[in-house]
């Protein structure tokens, strides 16, 4: 064996497994990967199948070898999930590489590693947190030992093709078509006793395996399908099914369409021609060839003109051989059209590479109000906060706007789990779907006796509501106050609680009713700056209302206030009062000193909890930046089933930045976005962060907006430290005018 083949094989198998590494991403790019991470980390074994069977119908093997997996502490978080699933799939390139010496020499090997090395599509899906990692690896597994046990037919090479086989179909349904066309291979005359027999066992495992399974699952994926049909509505023949299978292999699913058409129409041609070359020439086991990529093509347009089964990654288990093919067919060519063909191949490639990384910079939403909702919780959640949520679909969206977010995430259903994280004490924050106010009992029973406030609210479509609980004070200290108020309301008195979560001032008011109140009122409590300016409260009617209360019978009711994230640690005044409920807060009642406000004292309040990652950590003059996220949202409007974006309006531009100062009096930063070139300034989310100034080694939190215009994109950002600046990437494009579809490059308008 020459040395040069070899080592120039060992290259491109270390490029083939480097690029996936290299473009690794701690974010899952689709709603479909979102829900792989909501199904296996929500639920326990029985439960994983049965909701697999509920809401997927796909086989189980990949959900279960990564619920298996995600079961070490080290494989927990997301980025290292999606790890897991590479290290899954990388035996897929030694194992084709293998494959193609078998059938066509070294040459052949070599060949095929160069074509899949740089292939966006193999490369798109390896990162997939899906089953196409897996399906590949194991579809050219089952074909490498499909071709060994033709060679040399023994009942061992059958039971392990038939392992194989098993494996495939209990990762991807598809897969029967490559076993079908195996089988079918070793069936072919002449008729050989041995080969029949071992063809025979290999196929029983998969095919027992395979209607087990389907006889449980076949049933509800067919009716998930149904459900799903007219969405996104497109009813492809088979020849525009080939044609998106083709666009996207060379090219990747993040191109513009045009750019696609062009250079698929280029390597269409190159191929053809050395296909047709190779065919003259003879190529080797042409009816293995044949077999094993056009049943399963046949499968795919099969299963793709009756239901939404259309893209190309649905094509998986013919890939494998339709590599294989190809480069047998360039292994017959001469050196310089070898050159030719691997040259385009790869550098369309790795521009349709460099797309998928734009693209998954603003991936679209299955709903795009949903990441209103992620934004929210940035703004509001400290880390080692918890964060429980009741609908998968809400889950399943803060996964995907906020992946490596530093909330401990728990869905509603795993109870044990989030119990636990109770015993800390912590902020707890509940995201529910008031439909579903019925299910709520876990929690409210969980966390009877805590401060409870809702947030906010969301109506239809994002449908939900997030609800804050804080531990109650155990013991706390009142302070009369006999404060009476215009009405017959007394406000007798109160207790200030600093000493729980950081960040969180806990205030207790003791009222009362002198004489019958014949309206209900609602008391507001403010957190005050040294100059009086408000920065933050609450707004509540009492437990029992005004208009209910009995003369002379003391009322008591707690409220959190949650100091923001930018405010450093320091004393606050707090004042409080009321006003009639529904008036929106004026007039307010007057108290006997005339003034509508009365102080409850002096707060010391300790500055919220913001995590500094040393690793990413940059130096800006006086302060230390580090995880800056920037979000671009859209307008859209609902028709239907149907999201649009909503011409006409600007995107606005949702930037959060955690920051530390390193030497005293500080001021905070100021950001700026560079769209398309020109820098703009951003806008503090609240004004009076600009006249504030920190300690060294205070950590906050602050956030930033600005609009941007639809056909604009923003480049990076711009920090404006005291004595410095710094720059971050930011790249952002607008749903409005930027459109791009991992299932369907037709519809791609990609920059």
């Amino acid at each position: 064996m020459p040395r040069f083949p070899i080592w120039r094989t060992c290259s491109l198998l270390l490029i083939a497994w480097a690029l996936p590494l290299a473009l690794w991403r701690p974010m899952p790019a689709h709603n479909d990967e979102a829900y792989v991470v909501w199904a296996i980390r929500a639920h326990d074994l029985p439960g994983l199948l049965a909701t697999e069977l509920r809401l997927d119908g796909q086989p189980p093997l990949y959900p279960l070898l990564l619920w298996g997996i995600q079961q070490l502490p080290l494989f927990r978080p997301v980025p290292m999930l999606y790890l897991a699933g590479l290290l899954l799939a990388f035996p897929f390139y030694p194992l084709m590489a293998r494959l193609a010496r078998s059938l066509g020499g070294s040459m052949a090997g070599t060949l095929l590693l160069a074509l899949l090395a740089f292939n966006p599509l193999v490369a798109s899906m390896m990162m997939f947190l899906r089953a196409y990692s897996l399906t590949l690896m194991l579809s050219a597994l089952t074909l490498w030992l499909a071709w060994r046990a033709d060679r040399r037919p023994t009942l061992a090479r059958g039971l392990a093709w038939g392992l194989a086989g098993l494996a495939l179909i209990s990762t991807f349904y598809y897969g029967v078509f490559l076993i079908a066309a195996a089988f079918l291979w070793l069936l072919r005359p002449p008729r050989e006793i041995r080969r029949w027999r071992m063809a025979f066992l290999g196929m029983m495992l998969p095919g027992l395996g395979g209607m087990s399974w389907a006889g449980l699952a076949l049933a509800p994926a067919i009716a998930i399908v149904a459900r799903h049909q007219g969405n996104p509505g497109i009813r492809p023949g088979p020849l525009w099914m080939i044609a998106n299978l083709w666009l996207t292999l060379w090219n990747g699913w993040a191109v513009d369409v045009r750019f696609a058409l062009a250079m698929g129409a280029v390597l269409g041609i190159i191929f053809s021609a050395l296909m047709i070359r190779a065919i003259r020439r003879g190529l080797p086991a042409p009816g293995f060839l044949l077999l094993t990529v056009a049943l399963p093509l046949a499968g795919f347009l099969a299963a793709g003109w009756r239901y939404n089964f259309f893209a190309a990654r649905y094509a998986v288990v013919a890939l494998p051989p339709l590599f294989l093919a190809m480069a047998l067919a360039l292994a017959r060519a001469p050196h310089r059209s070898q050159a030719v063909a691997i040259g385009c191949a790869g550098l369309i490639g790795l521009f349709g590479l460099s797309r998928v990384v734009v693209a998954y910079q603003a991936l679209p939403e299955n709903n795009p109000w949903y990441a209103e909702i992620a934004v929210e919780l940035l703004g509001r959640v400290a880390p080692g906060e918890v964060v429980i949520v009741q609908a998968p679909w809400h889950y399943q969206a803060l996964l995907m706007v906020a992946p490596d977010a530093p909330w401990q995430l728990f869905d509603l259903n795993e109870e044990d789990r989030w119990r636990k994280a109770l015993r800390d004490r912590p902020v707890v924050w509940f995201l529910g779907v008031p439909a579903y106010r019925g299910n709520w009992e876990p929690v409210e029973r969980a966390m009877e006796g805590w401060i409870r406030e809702e947030v906010r609210a969301w109506p239809s479509p994002a449908d939900a509501v997030l609800i804050r609980y804080v531990p109650p004070v155990e013991t706390p200290e009142w302070r009369a106050l006999g404060a009476v108020f215009e009405g017959g309301l007394v406000l007798e008195a109160m207790a200030l609680d600093a000493e729980g979560p950081p960040g969180i001032l806990r205030v207790g008011l003791q009222v009362q009713a002198s004489r019958p109140i014949s309206r209900s009122y609602t008391f507001f409590i403010h957190l005050l700056d040294p100059e009086g300016r408000w920065i933050t409260g609450s707004d509540a009617e009492p437990p029992v209302p005004t208009s209910a209360m009995e003369p002379g019978v003391p009322v008591v009711f707690w409220r959190a206030l949650q100091a923001p994230a930018w405010l450093p640690a320091g004393t606050y005044p707090v004042t409080a009062g009321a006003y009639p409920t529904g008036s929106g807060g004026w007039p307010r009642l007057r108290a006997q000193d005339g003034k509508d406000a009365v102080p409850l004292g002096i707060a010391r309040v300790r500055a919220r909890p913001a995590l500094l990652e040393s690793r990413s950590a940059t130096r800006c003059g006086s302060l230390t930046l580090n995880r800056f996220t920037a979000i671009r949202l859209t307008a859209y409007r609902q028709e239907g089933p149907d999201i649009f974006p909503e011409p006409g309006h600007p995107d606005r531009l949702w930037v959060q930045g955690i920051w530390r100062a390193e030497v005293d009096h500080v001021a905070p930063p100021e950001l700026m976005v560079d769209v398309g070139g020109n820098v703009q300034a951003l806008k503090p989310g609240e004004p009076l962060t600009l006249e504030v100034r920190y300690p060294a080694g205070q950590m906050a939190a602050s956030h930033w907006e600005g609009e941007v215009a639809p056909e604009q994109r923003t480049l990076r950002l711009i920090v404006a430290c005291p004595g410095g600046r710094a720059e971050f990437p930011a790249l952002t494009l607008s749903r409005q005018r930027w459109r791009w579809n991992y299932s369907w490059i037709f519809w791609n308008r990609m920059p």
